[in-house]
Protein backbone atom coordinates (compact mmCIF):
# COMPACT_ATOMS: atom_id res chain seq x y z
CA UNK A 1 0.00 0.00 0.00
CA UNK A 2 1.18 3.43 -1.09
CA UNK A 3 1.58 5.85 1.72
CA UNK A 4 1.66 9.50 1.27
CA UNK A 5 4.18 12.03 2.87
CA UNK A 6 2.21 14.92 3.08
CA UNK A 7 -1.52 14.97 4.71
CA UNK A 8 -3.66 17.33 6.04
CA UNK A 9 -2.59 17.04 9.36
CA UNK A 10 0.98 18.21 8.63
CA UNK A 11 -0.87 21.42 7.31
CA UNK A 12 -2.94 21.50 10.58
CA UNK A 13 0.28 21.17 12.84
CA UNK A 14 2.52 23.99 10.72
CA UNK A 15 -0.15 26.59 10.87
CA UNK A 16 -0.77 25.83 14.75
CA UNK A 17 2.88 25.68 14.92
CA UNK A 18 3.41 29.20 13.06
CA UNK A 19 0.19 30.68 14.91
CA UNK A 20 2.05 29.97 18.50
CA UNK A 21 5.29 32.11 17.08
CA UNK A 22 3.38 34.50 15.79
CA UNK A 23 1.72 35.25 18.90
CA UNK A 24 4.65 34.37 20.97
CA UNK A 25 6.03 37.02 19.50
CA UNK A 26 3.49 39.69 19.02
CA UNK A 27 2.87 39.32 22.82
CA UNK A 28 6.39 39.18 23.92
CA UNK A 29 5.85 42.86 25.54
CA UNK A 30 3.12 41.68 28.16
CA UNK A 31 5.75 38.49 29.20
CA UNK A 32 3.03 36.03 27.74
CA UNK A 33 2.88 34.09 24.89
CA UNK A 34 0.52 31.99 22.74
CA UNK A 35 -0.52 29.64 25.92
CA UNK A 36 -1.43 32.15 27.94
CA UNK A 37 -3.40 33.87 25.49
CA UNK A 38 -6.47 31.50 25.57
CA UNK A 39 -6.88 31.21 29.21
CA UNK A 40 -6.80 34.93 29.52
CA UNK A 41 -9.54 35.38 26.81
CA UNK A 42 -11.17 32.47 28.18
CA UNK A 43 -11.31 34.25 31.83
CA UNK A 44 -12.17 38.03 30.38
CA UNK A 45 -15.41 36.01 28.45
CA UNK A 46 -16.71 34.18 31.26
CA UNK A 47 -15.99 36.59 34.28
CA UNK A 48 -15.59 34.24 37.54
CA UNK A 49 -14.71 31.02 35.62
CA UNK A 50 -13.08 28.47 38.00
CA UNK A 51 -9.78 26.80 37.23
CA UNK A 52 -12.07 23.38 36.37
CA UNK A 53 -14.45 25.03 33.97
CA UNK A 54 -11.52 26.64 32.68
CA UNK A 55 -9.59 23.19 31.98
CA UNK A 56 -13.09 22.02 30.52
CA UNK A 57 -13.35 25.09 28.23
CA UNK A 58 -10.28 23.26 26.45
CA UNK A 59 -9.86 19.75 27.25
CA UNK A 60 -7.00 20.77 29.33
CA UNK A 61 -5.33 18.64 32.36
CA UNK A 62 -5.20 21.11 35.96
CA UNK A 63 -1.43 21.51 35.74
CA UNK A 64 -1.25 23.14 32.33
CA UNK A 65 -4.33 25.40 33.24
CA UNK A 66 -2.41 26.29 37.11
CA UNK A 67 0.44 26.66 35.62
CA UNK A 68 -0.96 29.83 32.75
CA UNK A 69 -2.81 31.17 35.30
CA UNK A 70 -0.27 31.52 37.94
CA UNK A 71 1.75 33.27 35.05
CA UNK A 72 -1.39 35.47 34.40
CA UNK A 73 -1.54 36.37 38.03
CA UNK A 74 2.39 36.87 38.58
CA UNK A 75 1.82 39.45 35.92
CA UNK A 76 -0.99 41.11 37.72
CA UNK A 77 -3.53 39.85 34.65
CA UNK A 78 -5.46 37.73 36.29
CA UNK A 79 -6.49 38.13 40.41
CA UNK A 80 -8.05 34.86 42.48
CA UNK A 81 -11.14 35.28 44.57
CA UNK A 82 -11.97 32.82 46.60
CA UNK A 83 -15.69 30.77 46.64
CA UNK A 84 -17.83 32.39 49.98
CA UNK A 85 -19.28 28.92 50.39
CA UNK A 86 -16.40 26.83 49.06
CA UNK A 87 -13.40 27.59 49.90
CA UNK A 88 -11.25 25.76 47.92
CA UNK A 89 -13.00 26.78 44.89
CA UNK A 90 -11.56 29.63 43.38
CA UNK A 91 -12.91 32.48 40.64
CA UNK A 92 -11.06 33.57 38.21
CA UNK A 93 -11.09 37.57 37.12
CA UNK A 94 -9.32 39.81 34.42
CA UNK A 95 -7.78 43.11 36.23
CA UNK A 96 -7.71 46.48 34.99
CA UNK A 97 -3.88 45.98 34.19
CA UNK A 98 -5.53 42.55 32.11
CA UNK A 99 -7.74 44.63 30.05
CA UNK A 100 -5.12 46.63 27.51
CA UNK A 101 -3.59 42.81 26.72
CA UNK A 102 -6.73 41.18 25.86
CA UNK A 103 -7.69 43.87 23.68
CA UNK A 104 -4.16 43.78 22.24
CA UNK A 105 -4.62 40.02 21.57
CA UNK A 106 -8.42 40.18 20.02
CA UNK A 107 -6.64 43.02 17.71
CA UNK A 108 -3.31 40.20 17.16
CA UNK A 109 -5.73 37.36 16.73
CA UNK A 110 -7.49 39.40 13.85
CA UNK A 111 -4.63 40.33 11.74
CA UNK A 112 -3.44 36.84 11.68
CA UNK A 113 -6.55 35.76 10.74
CA UNK A 114 -6.82 38.10 8.50
CA UNK A 115 -3.08 36.42 7.24
CA UNK A 116 -4.18 33.35 7.01
CA UNK A 117 -7.59 34.16 5.01
CA UNK A 118 -7.21 36.77 2.68
CA UNK A 119 -5.93 33.79 0.40
CA UNK A 120 -9.89 32.97 -0.07
CA UNK A 121 -13.19 34.63 -0.79
CA UNK A 122 -16.04 35.15 1.26
CA UNK A 123 -17.62 32.01 0.67
CA UNK A 124 -14.50 29.88 0.58
CA UNK A 125 -13.78 31.31 4.19
CA UNK A 126 -17.46 30.49 5.63
CA UNK A 127 -17.02 27.06 4.07
CA UNK A 128 -13.33 25.95 5.48
CA UNK A 129 -14.45 27.37 9.32
CA UNK A 130 -17.39 24.84 8.72
CA UNK A 131 -15.11 22.14 7.61
CA UNK A 132 -12.26 22.79 10.46
CA UNK A 133 -15.21 22.69 12.92
CA UNK A 134 -16.85 19.79 11.72
CA UNK A 135 -13.53 18.34 12.10
CA UNK A 136 -12.85 19.45 15.56
CA UNK A 137 -16.19 17.95 16.57
CA UNK A 138 -14.69 14.46 14.81
CA UNK A 139 -11.70 14.42 16.93
CA UNK A 140 -13.79 14.67 20.01
CA UNK A 141 -15.98 12.33 19.63
CA UNK A 142 -13.28 9.86 17.79
CA UNK A 143 -11.25 9.91 21.33
CA UNK A 144 -14.30 9.95 23.14
CA UNK A 145 -15.49 6.53 21.40
CA UNK A 146 -11.91 5.13 22.18
CA UNK A 147 -11.94 5.83 25.78
CA UNK A 148 -9.46 8.52 25.51
CA UNK A 149 -10.03 11.00 28.48
CA UNK A 150 -9.79 14.92 28.02
CA UNK A 151 -6.24 16.24 29.07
Amino acid sequence: MKRHTTTFLKSISLIQRNTNRYFDNMLGEYQIGSGQQFFLLRIFEHNGITMYELAQTGGYDKGTVTKAVQKLVEQGYVECTMDPIDKRVRHLHVTPDGMPVVERIYDIRDQWKEQLIHVFGEMEEEKIVALLEMMAEASCIALKEIGVKKG
